[in-house]
């Protein structure tokens, strides 16, 4: 009996270690933010990193699980399983993801870092519900305006200082276009004497209502307000329609591209030659170099230009991770904690700085332009620290970017509170039609249109 008693133990062994109930298994962390097989480089920064926190934390095991996210799969991924943990997305999906119950909150898990506190107040609001916290943002980006200097220059628009051309006078006044009317001026010598168009405007893929929603701001209009307790679309302001009516005569004019169907991803591939001006977010500039293969000095960033000569506002927006519903509070902690093994925390330690480093180190290695970022964490200690080092890695000349980067901190604009990606789409249409139908196009009753299909999504939401 005794004998038989120790055989059905020892059996018994494997099966409880296996499902946690004892052993020495790991606690395994599916990584989203895993660059993909392809970049070589990054992909050995982060295995060192995670090979770092696995040395130091040998109860996790870290496994990288790249992910892009798509509103189309999302959904599916989860229902199958098939999400990483701690992924990705834009600061317009958290609270759609919150309500459909994808991913978890993760309030008590940062309050234990102390890390709710350092958070940027306007990330922080982007992703807090109902007093619960529901990611931890990477960082943030605001659009702005990329002119290409060396067409201006060539057409005699810009002067030629110190042997290259400059945006400023030698008095140090601005030259640059600060309104839109500036820019349809602009755009039209260009035409005339060089064949190249003025202004990328975007047209699909949500690119063109989400560019355009920031281009009505600036005209005065508000596209989402609340009225007796209900939230209202209002795509129809008289401001928006402004907006509409200057991209409808820039088509009309031949200052556009010719395309109807333009995405946020071509602006690359046309402002090294076949444009002057795109709008475009502070985060992804050095595509300029490393997909369009542009000389960065041939550009300069700008602050959102003004329609109505008063507003200058710059869409706000960001990356924030993310955690899956159901995973684990002892995973939540370990990616936590793995944050600051690849300098995304706000700590000010020297493991986290040391990976910060290391990034730009590898950024510097693959020839990568460097500019100013915005960061995810008010902490003065951590940003005086950060800034420091990214100074010393930052390799464009500043005087044609700091117009933008500053004053990003007083022109900032959160995007609509609700349903920001249906609005683009709805407002996708409307550009499309003012591009093919041009002349005969009405811009209020297009707007009129999109407004309404906006406030059929208010209504079956958040107005339920």
């Amino acid at each position: 009996m005794k004998k038989s008693m120790f055989r059905a133990t020892l059996l018994l062994a494997p099966l409880l270690a296996a499902c946690g109930g004892g052993g020495n298994e790991k606690i395994v962390l599916k990584i989203g933010f895993w660059p993909e097989a392809s970049d070589t480089q990054d992909v050995a920064m982060y295995q060192a990193w995670a090979d770092r926190f696995m040395q130091d934390n040998p109860q996790y095991e870290i496994k990288g699980m790249p992910y892009t996210y798509s509103t189309e799969t999302v959904g599916q991924k989860y229902s199958t399983g098939s999400l990483p943990d701690v992924w990705q997305t834009w600061f317009t999906e958290p609270s759609k993801l919150m309500e459909k119950k994808i991913i978890r909150s993760i309030t008590p898990q940062v309050k234990a870092l102390g890390w709710d506190t350092k958070m940027d107040d306007e990330m922080k609001a982007a992703l807090t519900f109902d007093n619960e916290l529901y990611g931890i943002p990477r960082d943030g980006y605001g659009l702005g305006l990329l002119m290409n200097k060396r067409i201006l220059g060539d057409n005699d628009i810009l002067p030629e200082i110190n042997g290259q051309y400059s945006i400023f006078d030698e008095a140090g006044k601005p030259l640059y276009p600060t309104t839109f009317a500036e820019i349809f001026e602009i755009s039209e010598t260009l035409v005339d004497q060089d064949n190249v168009k003025g202004f990328m405007m975007y047209s699909a893929n949500k690119n063109g209502g989400w560019v355009f929603s920031n281009m009505a701001w600036n005209y005065g209009a508000e596209l989402e307000k609340q009225e007796g307790g209900k939230w209202v679309a209002n795509l129809d302001d008289p401001g928006a329609v402004s907006a509409l009516e200057w991209v409808k005569e820039m088509k009309v004019n031949g200052l556009l591209q010719d395309a109807v169907s333009c995405v946020y991803n071509d602006w690359y591939a046309h402002i090294g030659e076949r444009v002057a001006f795109a709008i475009v977010g502070s985060d992804v500039l050095q595509n300029a170099k490393l997909l369009g293969d542009v000389n960065m000095d041939d550009l300069a960033f700008l602050p959102m230009p003004s329609g109505d000569g008063t507003h200058h506002y710059s869409l706000y927006g960001g990356t924030p991770f993310v955690f899956t519903k159901g995973v684990s509070d002892a995973k939540v902690e370990g990616i936590l904690k793995f944050f600051s093994y690849i300098g995304r925390s706000p700590d000010t330690s020297e493991l986290n700085f040391n990976a910060k480093k290391e990034g730009y180190e590898v950024a510097k290695r693959k020839n990568q332009p460097i500019l100013p970022s915005i960061m995810p964490w008010k902490d003065e200690a951590f940003l005086t620290k950060a800034k420091a080092l990214e100074n010393e890695y930052v390799n464009v000349k500043m005087e044609d970017y700091r117009p933008f980067f500053d004053s990003i901190g007083a022109n900032k604009h959160a995007e609509v509170p609700y349903y920001a990606q249906e609005m683009y789409e709805s407002l996708d249409t409307a550009i499309q039609t003012v591009f093919s139908q041009k002349e005969t196009a009405n811009c209020a009753s297009l707007l009129a249109t999109a407004s309404s299909v906006l406030q059929g999504k208010l209504d079956a939401g958040v107005n339920k």
